[in-house]
């Protein structure tokens, strides 16, 4: 499955898992599938991104937001796709 469609498909899981984790927002990163941005700190970095490897059946790279200076937090809000239910 491409990774578009794969994350598109599992939108509401990785919305779930990031929940479940303590991440209100997670965007994803393309082109590559399996690449987030993290609005907040998980509660574990390392089993956040190992229920989402699970979900997506690939490895996952996760990035934090509020470790990047503003101007880099600007340029990745242009670059990634919101997982909200109904945003494009």
């Amino acid at each position: 499955m491409a990774g578009e469609d794969l994350v598109r498909t599992r939108r509401a899981e990785i919305r779930r898992v990031a929940q479940a984790h303590g991440v209100d927002t997670i965007r994803w990163w393309p082109p590559r599938k399996a690449d987030f941005l993290s609005g907040e700190l998980p509660q574990s970095l390392r089993e956040l991104r190992s229920d989402l490897e699970r979900v997506l059946g690939c490895k996952v790279s996760i990035y934090l937001s509020e470790q990047q200076p503003e101007e880099v937090r600007r340029r990745l809000a242009e670059q990634t796709i919101d997982l909200e239910e109904g945003a494009t």
